[in-house]
């Protein structure tokens, strides 16, 4: 009769998040994921033929645990991935502090549908415009993320919202062609649920 198995991927996944966690993805060894999960390393090469595969599967498994938000408020997207870079530091740098297979995709976005199709249907956008407006709020975001993940600043969520604020109304001035305070007034109350 065969031995059951114990140990699932999904505990081994787990238990790479955790060692990353804990000492940084450069402690990230076959060997140091059974010492989390208290076997031996045979559990891990059952499922994974290598380090390398392993790391592969661990990227979207962290993005959809740490980084799939559900909210109908777009300043709460961002908020909520800057929080993950000041709180999660190194499970940040592993995620976006990395080598990529394809340049052209700067940021591996697991909300990205959703966040523009929030910003197109309340704002009467086109679906290109909203989406060259996101690609921009991703670049700051992803800008800051760096700078938070790595000590290079430390401000609070508050002032973190105030500046997600800000730049929300120089891009509205921007993609709705605002001309006036008026305008941008009319703006900010049609969006007010996706910055509040």
């Amino acid at each position: 009769m065969s031995a059951r198995k114990r140990i699932f991927k999904e505990d081994i996944l787990s238990a790479g998040i955790r060692v990353i966690q804990k000492h940084g993805a450069e402690a990230l060894t076959v060997r140091n994921i059974a010492g989390e999960l208290g076997c031996s390393t045979q559990p891990i090469y059952s499922e994974f033929r290598n380090l390398d595969a392993l790391k592969e599967a661990l990227l979207p498994y962290a993005k959809e645990k740490y980084l799939r938000f559900s909210s109908t408020n777009y300043k709460a997207f961002a908020l909520a991935f800057l929080e993950f870079a000041k709180t999660q530091k190194e499970l940040f740098k592993f995620l976006y502090l990395r080598k990529r297979a394809d340049s052209r995709q700067i940021l591996e976005d697991v909300n990205y549908a959703s966040t523009v199709e929030l910003l197109s249907r309340n704002l009467k956008m086109t679906e290109a415009q909203a989406k060259d407006m996101h690609r921009w709020m991703q670049y700051y975001c992803y800008t800051q993320g760096v700078m938070l993940a790595t000590d290079y600043r430390e401000p609070s969520l508050q002032e973190l919202g105030e500046e997600l604020t800000e730049l929300f109304c120089i891009m509205l001035r921007h993609y709705k062609a605002v001309k006036s305070e008026e305008e941008l007034a009319f703006w900010l109350d049609k969006a007010r649920n996706l910055i509040i």
